[in-house]
């Protein structure tokens, strides 16, 4: 009888031994949890996160202007005609610009003829006495209340006619009567610029001068 209690009590310090002990035994393989890289996810979360940079914007080719000054009246239209041979075969456009300006004060063109006169009699009955209806050209039926040497001049003259209520008067600029002119070529492309060297030759008595370029 004794011994069958000695062989329960052995049996159940062997079965409490076995689940205290488990804890403390090596965890298999596929129990194990494979420890995270902490770098490399830190890393790759950083470049993820920065945007990429855009590429650089393309920039606009300077747009480059010359001055002809110095032509003849001949030698004006010459050069006139070699710039419209260069301009078809460059990329280039050019002006042509008056030495001296005149600054006209006008009232803009009417729909007809019987409407611009009807126009002036109201501007002289306001006291306009020295207005008179444009007959022709591209202002034709417009109203002109004078012609004036400086823009200054022309916009005191604009006040005036303001003050005795008439509005809607404009200035334009208008080349002097007998002025002579100079020519303003603009490009993008400087091969197209250099070009005119070889056209001015023809002209020594001339001049060509690198400018900002009109607005």
């Amino acid at each position: 009888m004794k011994a069958l209690v000695w062989l329960l009590l052995l049996a159940n310090l062997a079965v409490a031994g076995f689940f205290i002990g488990r804890d403390y035994w090596p965890a298999a393989p596929s129990e194990q949890t494979a420890p995270l890289n902490v770098d490399r996810l830190s890393l790759r979360s950083q470049s993820a996160a920065v945007p990429k940079a855009p590429p650089p914007a393309r920039s606009e080719p300077e747009t480059l202007c010359v001055e002809w000054r110095g032509l003849g009246r001949e030698e004006f239209v010459q050069a006139r005609e070699q710039l419209k041979v260069l301009a078809g075969e460059r990329v280039m456009s050019f002006a042509e610009v008056p030495l001296e300006m005149r600054y006209w004060v006008i009232f803009p063109p009417l729909p007809s003829s019987k409407s611009a006169v009807s126009k002036l009699h109201e501007l002289v009955a306001a006291g306009l006495e020295d207005a008179f209806v444009v007959n022709d050209g591209i202002w034709i039926n417009a109203i002109s209340l004078g012609l004036f040497t400086s823009d200054e001049a022309a916009r005191r003259r604009v006040r005036e006619v303001e003050e005795k209520g008439v509005l809607g008067t404009r200035v334009e600029l208008l080349p002097r009567q007998g002025t002579e002119f100079y020519f303003v070529i603009r490009s993008e492309d400087p091969e197209a610029l250099k070009s005119l060297s070889g056209i001015s030759q023809a002209f020594p008595n001339s001049q060509q001068s690198r400018v900002a370029c009109p607005s």
